[in-house]
């Protein structure tokens, strides 16, 4: 007994079909899932709840069968979790063979079939199912006896290409029957437990320490299970995500622990050596239903690239371009042999993409899956970078960060607890957050984190007490967050005034000093928010310190496209050093951008070699000053205390010459410390 299931779009023609069939031959029974929702809610266009539509689509299909009517089964099908689970339960009936007919009409064919139709399919839906069909087309190893296309377009009608496919049924039977007995099988030969294990690789790359997310990332579980009991196991988390995400059909317990255990044990998951073969269970065993990886040779090379990936992600030479690097190193490392470039290409293309490891989009610089995006060594070296400034900096959400990597590093037995730490930054927050009032934004900044993503007015107020260098500062304040910056001791925001006199001064201040105030509901786009941020670096930069001035208009000014007017608001410094200073001197060659800074020649010949335009000033005639140091900044950068601090710490190793004002300010500052020491 034959008996069809139709597989398209809505619109495609399987219904003009199906008629077609019965009037070839009476015996045929349609089984249409559009007349059962009528039979049952009164309306073929009422969804229904699902287990009662199937429930009634076995019913038919069991009295046909059994009064020895074939079936034509008319539904869209089109996905493949759902065929597959159809024809397991399909495949109960003795001697009945299972086709399947895909109507490959083309996209904009059905669309327009539709739009002719009294009862019309919003569009997006038939577009969401064409996608579904042709990223996973049917296939004989979904449980078929065979899979036919069909193309009502053609100049042979669709029963008459229906009449000679299955007169050729034999034929092609006979044919792939021939073509799999040349297959050795292996562990993942039935196309059912090929996806699982695809799919369960897809899960582990894209939600990592899946299995115990219910304890480290309770948002995540919630976000895509909803509302759960707690999971009694890592597998039954496992289970439940697959189930969600993907398909029920494939969250088996006990094979999803079997597949977990094979990755392991072949390096996919955890340590690898990305040159060994795989450890599969092989057989010639003889059986009908076999996909494109089935064989142990291709299932090896898909496996191998994918192990390759994860391990070694961005693997890219600039003269080959990303596939070719790809190909070469697996010819390198003896993965696969010489003429496979195109059979890696297909495996991107139809398995990589489609089943979710790769991101579906072009990748021009090398290869990644999920958030693997760094070598072993490299996650090794970044995690003891961070280890070595995060506690440092002292920063509550930064140390939550850390705190969560250092405990899956340990997890996957990555960090060393004996490792010797070779770096450190030993820059320092001086600011006990212990003892900082419970209202200062440092304490916690992601609310202030989520106003900059968002272009979100925020009002703050100063902290009563806290240090301030202009006492006429008003205590609350409306601005625009731009960024949190940490600058030498401490964190800082950087901010946008958005109204009074000050409207449009860039400015930081020290986040410890600041609270938030009323909130507000008032936001702006994120053009404006990166116009203002690459204006508060540009400002950052040019001053060498995070003192930008109180003078909106100045700031403008400075920050003018015409020449002109940045000079009206510029003013160069210059100063002169003893020999022994310049030496220390001369190696600051990025305590300002390189385009504002003038020095004499330095001691350090290699640095002139490297630098001639920077080391260009002659020397002075000055015999205990003779090394001239020039830098033009902002005007409002001579009240920077800092820049005050750098000098007067050199004591009467550096003269200021120029200008007059800035000589002045700093004479008088040493004269007062002088002063204050007697």
């Amino acid at each position: 007994m034959f008996c069809h299931i139709l597989i398209g779009c809505p619109s495609s023609g399987k219904s003009t079909l199906a008629e077609a069939i019965t009037e070839y031959d009476p015996n045929y029974r349609i089984v249409s899932t559009d007349q059962i929702r009528k039979k049952l809610f009164g309306d073929e266009t009422i969804q229904g709840q699902w287990s009662k539509i199937e429930a009634e689509v076995f019913h038919e299909i069991e009295t046909s069968i059994q009064a020895g009517y074939p079936i034509i089964y008319d539904a869209t099908n089109y996905k493949r979790p759902w065929r597959i689970a159809l024809l397991e339960k399909l495949n109960q009936y003795q001697g009945v063979k299972w086709l399947g007919w895909y109507l490959k009409t083309p996209l904009q064919t059905c669309l327009f079939w539709n739009s002719q139709r009294e009862r019309q399919v919003p569009d997006h839906v038939i577009k969401r199912m064409s996608a579904s069909l042709k990223q996973f087309p049917p296939i004989v190893a979904e449980g078929f006896d065979t899979v036919y296309p069909l193309n009502p377009l053609l100049k042979t009608s669709l029963i008459k290409q229906f009449q000679n496919k299955q007169k050729a049924f034999d034929r092609s039977l006979i044919n792939r029957q021939n073509r799999i007995q040349k297959v050795t099988r292996h562990n993942y030969s039935e196309l059912i437990d090929f996806e699982r294990l695809l799919y369960l690789i897809r899960l582990l790359i894209t939600y990592p320490g899946i299995g115990n997310l219910q304890n480290t990332d309770p948002d995540t579980v919630k976000e895509i299970i909803g509302n759960t009991n707690k999971f009694k196991t890592d597998i039954e988390e496992i289970c439940a995500f697959m189930s969600k995400i993907i398909d029920p059909i494939y969250a088996d317990y006990k094979k999803i622990e079997k597949d977990l255990q094979w990755l392991e044990e072949n390096g996919i998951i955890g340590k690898a050596d990305i040159r060994t073969d795989f450890n599969l269970t092989l057989s010639e065993e003889f059986e009908a239903n076999t996909h494109s990886y089935s064989d142990v040779e291709p299932f090896q090379r898909l496996m191998k690239t994918i192990r390759l990936i994860i391990h070694e992600p961005f693997i890219w030479d600039r003269e080959k371009g990303t596939l070719d690097s790809l190909v070469a190193r697996m010819q390198q490392e003896n993965l696969v042999g010489y003429n496979f470039r195109d059979s890696l290409r297909k495996d991107i293309e139809k398995i990589l993409k489609p089943y979710g490891i790769l991101p579906d989009f072009p990748m021009k610089r090398g290869y990644f899956a999920g958030t693997a995006i760094l070598s072993t060594t490299d996650l090794v070296r970044v995690f003891h970078l961070l280890e070595a400034q995060a506690k440092s900096f002292n920063d509550p959400v930064d140390l939550q960060v850390y705190n969560k990597f250092q405990e899956r590093m340990e997890m996957a037995k990555l960090a060393q607890s004996d490792h010797y730490p070779v770096r450190a930054i030993h820059n320092r927050n001086i600011v006990n957050l212990e003892m900082l009032s419970d209202s200062a934004i440092a304490q916690s900044t992601q609310e202030v984190e989520a106003a900059i993503e968002e272009g979100k007015l925020l009002e703050l107020g100063r902290i009563q007490g806290g240090g301030t260098f202009d006492e006429s500062q008003d205590n609350l304040f409306l601005v625009y967050p731009l960024q949190i910056v940490f600058h030498n001791i401490g964190w800082y925001l950087g901010f946008e005034y958005a109204e009074g006199e000050k409207k449009g001064l860039l400015k930081f201040e020290r986040l410890d000093r600041l609270f938030l105030g009323k909130p507000q509901s008032k936001a702006r786009s994120r053009n404006y928010q990166i116009k203002s941020l690459k204006q508060l670096i540009t400002l950052y930069q040019s001053c060498g310190g995070l003192f930008l001035g109180n003078d909106p208009k100045q700031q403008k000014q400075y920050l003018s496209k015409e020449v002109s007017e940045r000079k009206k608001v510029e003013v160069t410094i210059e100063i002169w050093f003893t020999d022994q200073t310049f030496k220390f001197i001369s190696e600051g060659t990025r305590r300002f951008p390189l385009s504002q800074m003038k020095m004499s020649q330095p001691f350090n010949r290699e640095l002139l070699r490297k630098n001639r335009n920077l080391f260009s000033l002659r020397k002075t005639s000055d015999q205990k000053f003779p090394h001239r140091f020039r830098v033009t900044l902002p005007q409002w950068s001579l009240e920077d205390i800092d820049l005050h601090r750098w000098i007067l710490g050199f004591g009467g190793e550096a003269k200021v010459v120029s200008p007059d004002d800035f000589r002045e300010i700093i004479q008088a500052k040493g004269s007062a410390i002088e002063s204050s020491i007697r």
